[in-house]
């Protein structure tokens, strides 16, 4: 969680009924009151302590509701079968929940028609969840609040979620057709799609909280930047007119998206592009870590008016995309060493850039940190930019227009080797105006920047680097870009706040500290990094990547005594070899097929605590299984015939392959048919057999419909086996056929091989 670096409003908490009256905080419990299945509470109540197995009978499985009434929970732990709502809290009026634990239902706890209701110190995670992978209807028509999360405000005004856990379901928070209410000092990490998502709800406050690694996979399957598809996933989600939000100093890194706004519903004008329906516009994203997106560290489509400033959006493909929008205000922010461009635009309008950063630490000579486009597609004109103060290091090309209207004033640009010639490098179409810009190479340090020091140990929360001034812009740590501020309450002091949860990678013992000024990088040091005692850690991972076959050894902190240490890959346990006080020795997964990335997580009792670490395993591509020959016959037939078609294929694997087994071998397909009409499905980390054509019947052009399984479920190291299957032809005409081998849930080994040309009479 980021510690508070603005002070909070407390006149318009006390207005819109956050701040509790004096007779409700002190409101005293008559007796300890135990729960069973849809109990009704209408008064101030303490709840017994137990393990309460309930089921939700329709309205809840613990209904409250009232006026003026505290409900505390503490000891409580109410478990569900998978369904409907734990804590319903509905119609209710300056109503506490105090210290809840909800886990196993669909909805931990839902706020129904609330006024002024506080929630705070619960715990609401491990609730509904969908597979990862899943795609749910991303239009923005519905709230899609229907899935399962921990907590959820629906029609609520002047409610405050304090210090509550959510983590490790569908959502962490839902907030749909809600105002004024105030989410801060939370968790709502390890979510499977948001980590909050508003729903045609303005003006509310998302502040303080942490909402990490919220993506399809959780943080449990591997993703990265060529990794696993998140499908929209985000730390924040902001859609359907919901305007005017203020999400405000929270740790959303590794998320799908760190912050997607949208308006994605279509526009108000047929045939245009913009305004669109129901767009939300004038949200204030300020002081957020972004970063670590396999997308976009922010994203803003289609609206209006968003303020975007001081935030962290590096180590993305995108640092910003920010398509459509109009009259951002995007000051202060952190876009280093992001994949494809620190920003990209396409018929954006009147967005103004000042005082930035925006870099590459590797050079790329021939690429553009910002890339402002009109695209073609529609008449939408991309105009009216604005960058003012801004800095760039790393690109030959700090700012490419494409058909676009932009100016420049006062930017600085440092190459490598040679200085930028401008900061607008425009094409034909486009019209720059560039004025007061400074273009240089990268220069050695100044003599005042080397005074620049890091602490003598590094520590989680605030650190202060001695001599540090308004000019020394940012810090990398290990690697990793993090913003500069001043200290709270120590405005002369500047320094950089270090996360618990800060390494997608094995924690140092120490970590190279070094500073970026007006003039480029400069050390300053290499500090010991004191990581609490009490956390579990991966501290080293070896060989990594590592070669098909080997053993890996994980060396590792922070365990409990006496309690061993177990392993995840990608969500799924993984034998222990050996385990020694403070390592480990792990086997690879059983049925690798292909090359393959993993996220390595340790935790102790069944319980995975550790943050996620890369992990790649190589597979040789002599080593993988392949196709030795695809035959098919005959090669001309008459329409109502059958097509022959013969596979060969050799395990090279050191170990035995898994095999599907459905379809059966010389399964018989109309040319109508693909496998999903019988039933058939992709099994993850199992070969199967593919057969498509130019004309693949009446399914989609470049599909491969036709799946045929093979005889037996597994194949040994070095075996061989054919499988045959038959076609029956139905569209006249010279056709082309071809034949590949699947690794099940993953790609292709074998793609469009032994083509093969097939006259079809009629």
């Amino acid at each position: 969680m980021y510690p508070l670096l603005r002070s909070t409003n407390l006149s318009l908490l006390a207005a819109t009924g956050i701040l509790a009256s004096a007779h409700v905080l002190n409101a005293q419990a008559t007796g300890a009151k135990r729960l069973t299945d849809g109990v009704k509470i209408t008064s101030t109540s303490r709840i017994a302590p137990g393990d309460y197995r309930l089921h939700d009978p329709g309205s809840g499985a613990v209904q409250i509701s009232g006026s003026n009434i505290t409900v505390d929970f503490r000891g409580a732990v109410i478990r569900g079968d998978g369904k409907g709502i734990g804590i319903h809290v509905h119609d209710a009026r300056n109503v506490q929940i105090l210290n809840a634990t909800v886990t196993g239902c669909q909805f931990g706890i839902v706020l129904d028609r609330c006024v002024a209701v506080r929630v705070v110190h619960c715990h609401t995670s491990r609730n509904g969840n969908l597979p990862a992978g899943t795609v749910i209807d991303e239009s923005g028509n519905q709230p899609e609040d229907n899935h399962g999360a921990g907590l959820q405000l629906r029609d609520s005004t002047g409610c405050i979620v304090d210090a509550c856990t959510s983590q490790h379901q569908w959502d962490g928070v839902d907030v749909v057709r809600c105002m004024h209410n105030t989410i801060q000092n939370s968790h709502f990490s390890f979510n499977g799609n948001w980590g909050v998502h508003f729903w045609d709800s303005s003006e509310n406050t998302f502040q303080h909280n942490s909402a990490i690694w919220c993506t399809t996979g959780a943080g449990e399957l591997f993703q990265a930047l060529t990794g696993w598809q998140t499908y929209d996933a985000q730390g924040v989600g902001i859609d359907h007119n919901s305007c005017r939000n203020r999400i405000l100093d929270n740790d959303l890194r590794f998320g799908g998206d760190g912050i997607f706004v949208r308006a994605n519903e279509g526009p108000i004008t047929p045939g245009t592009v913009v305004p669109p329906k129901d767009g939300s516009h004038g949200n204030i994203l300020i002081g957020n870590d972004c970063s670590y997106s396999p997308n976009n560290a922010i994203e803003v489509d289609l609206v209006d008016d968003t303020v975007i400033r001081d935030n962290n959006c590096s180590n993305s493909n995108y640092g910003m995309w920010l398509g459509y929008s109009r009259h951002c205000d995007v000051a202060g922010n952190l876009c280093i060493n992001d994949s494809t461009h620190a920003v990209e635009i396409e018929d954006g309008q009147f967005d103004h850039f000042s005082h930035n950063i925006f870099g590459w630490d590797a050079p790329r000579p021939t690429s553009s940190l910002i890339y402002l486009r009109q695209n073609g597609r529609d008449p939408t004109p991309s105009r009216g930019y604005v960058l003012t103060g801004n800095t760039f290091y790393g690109a030959g090309i700090p700012v490419q227009l494409h058909n676009t209207q932009a100016s420049a004033t006062g930017n600085t640009a440092i190459g490598a080797d040679a200085a930028p010639a401008a900061i607008l490098v425009a094409d034909a179409g486009s019209t720059p105006a560039e004025s007061g810009s400074r273009l240089s190479a990268a220069a050695a340090a100044t003599s005042a920047a080397t005074q620049v020091k890091a602490p003598a140990r590094l520590v989680p929360g605030w650190n202060v680097l001695r001599g540090a001034s308004a000019r020394d812009t940012f810090a990398e740590v290990a690697g990793v870009p993090v913003m500069l501020h001043s200290l709270p309450g120590k405005s002369a002091q500047r320094g950089f706040l270090l996360p618990r949860g800060f390494w997608y990678q094995p924690v140092p013992s120490r970590a190279v500290v070094r500073v970026f000024s007006s003039t480029g990088f400069v050390s300053a040091g290499e500090p010991e990094v004191r990581w609490p005692a009490a956390r579990l850690r991966v501290t080293a991972l070896a060989p990594n990547p590592a070669a098909l076959g080997e053993r890996l050894t994980v060396q590792f902190s922070g365990a409990r005594a006496g309690i061993p240490v177990e392993a995840w890959l990608n969500g799924k346990p993984t034998p222990v070899l050996h385990q020694g006080p403070h390592s480990l020795q792990l086997g690879q997964p059983a049925g690798l097929l292909i090359s393959s990335r993993y996220n390595l997580i340790l935790g102790q009792r069944g319980a995975p605590s550790s943050a996620p670490v890369p992990l790649t395993v190589t597979v040789a591509p002599a080593q993988s299984p392949h196709l030795l020959t695809a035959t098919f016959s005959p090669t001309s037939l008459h329409a109502g015939d059958l097509l022959k078609v013969t596979f060969t294929v050799r395990n090279n694997l050191p170990g035995p392959a898994s095999l599907i087994t459905q379809p059966t071998a010389g399964f018989t397909y109309t040319e109508k048919q693909a496998y999903w009409d019988i039933g058939a499905a992709e099994v993850n980390g199992a070969l199967d057999l593919r057969v498509t054509s130019d004309h693949p019947g009446a399914n989609d052009p470049g599909s491969w419909p036709w799946m045929f399984g093979f005889s037996r479920p597994t194949l040994g190291p070095g075996e061989v086996t054919t499988v045959t299957g038959f076609i029956r032809v139905e569209t006249p005409g010279d056709h082309i056929f071809r034949v590949g081998l699947v690794a099940g849930g993953a790609r292709f080994i074998d793609d469009n091989a032994f083509q093969t040309h097939i006259q079809v009479l009629p």
